[in-house]
């Protein structure tokens, strides 16, 4: 796949990184020394420009939601734009925003839950939705650096989505995919600034050809995360969305790895933001899953074809 941006995605994602760069997107200590920040005015920014839309406008389609999804995904604040930007405008445009997705259990802990205003439940033969209110969500403490909450009752009006379930789970691998991607890449870009700035027996660490050689696998293992992704995005094909989330899936763990062994124990600390992207991706390592899952899927689906 060659994916070189038309001027309007180009003109959109310019105008996006102008927007990441405020004070709103940057890293800040969360109040009370919670594990997250969500970022209320970027979110709004966003929204009220009519970011979350991209995907259903002709001249910016799936791949505009795509790359923008790894963008914000690389930042520091939380801010829910996967479901927003990929499914919403496909199949619930009318669905109030912030979203929460529930992919397997509503008893379980649900990221976003406790600033969303709706819920979609992805069933294996039905996705129907439901709006919330603020007496049907308990927050909950949580290390994986998103606002978690509970479900505190089934009793919702869940209404029917009118879409075909396989669909609407290719469209949230590729919105997992490229905000996992997304969050190994903010990871990555902290870490190869500390090891510019620190260094051991008077060199910066960075000059060390073994951790040269570590950061360029975990950035090369990235990029092709992003590309997979984008490819997904454009084809819009099933095996090529169990793809592109299987290989992030799989690869995160050696990234992860990798990235907290670099920056020391200050990358658990939670004066440091590294913790923010790793945490989020071993969460969403386990999505639709988890890799063996998808990865397995890649060939059913290929094969199936034949």
């Amino acid at each position: 796949m060659r994916f070189n941006p038309n001027e309007d995605q180009a003109t959109f994602l310019s105008v996006l990184e102008q927007m990441m760069e405020s004070e709103e997107a940057g890293w800040r200590q969360a109040h009370e020394w919670a594990r997250f920040d969500w970022s209320a005015p970027f979110d709004t920014m966003m929204e009220e420009n009519g970011f979350f839309d991209c995907a259903v406008e002709e001249t910016l389609g799936l791949v505009a939601a795509a790359a923008m999804t790894y963008r914000v995904a690389s930042l520091p604040i939380a801010v829910e734009c996967a479901a927003s930007s990929i499914l919403r405008p496909q199949y619930a445009p009318e669905l109030p925003r912030p979203i929460a997705v529930i992919e397997r259990h509503a008893e379980d802990p649900i990221r976003f839950l406790p600033m969303a205003k709706s819920v979609l439940f992805l069933g294996s033969d039905r996705i129907s939705a439901a709006i919330l209110n603020p007496d049907a969500v308990e927050p909950v403490e949580s290390l994986f650096a998103y606002p978690m909450g509970l479900l505190k009752t089934r009793e919702l009006d869940w209404q029917p989505i009118d879409a075909d379930p396989d669909a609407v789970h290719d469209s949230w691998r590729i919105a997992l995919a490229a905000e996992m991607t997304g969050a190994l890449k903010g990871g990555l870009d902290a870490v190869v600034a500390h090891v510019r700035e620190r260094h051991q027996f008077g060199r910066p660490l960075g000059s060390f050809q073994a951790l040269q050689h570590r950061l360029a696998s975990a950035a090369t293992k990235i990029e092709a995360a992003y590309w997979l992704t984008l490819k997904s995005a454009q084809r819009i094909g099933p095996a090529d969305a169990a793809a592109a989330l299987g290989y992030v899936q799989e690869a995160s763990t050696k990234v992860i790895y990798d990235l907290h062994q670099f920056m020391g124990a200050m990358g658990l600390t939670l004066e440091h933001p590294l913790h923010r992207w790793t945490y989020r991706a071993r969460l969403l390592r386990s999505s639709l899953s988890g890799a063996d899952a998808n990865l397995a899927a890649v060939s059913a689906k290929r094969w199936s074809a034949l």
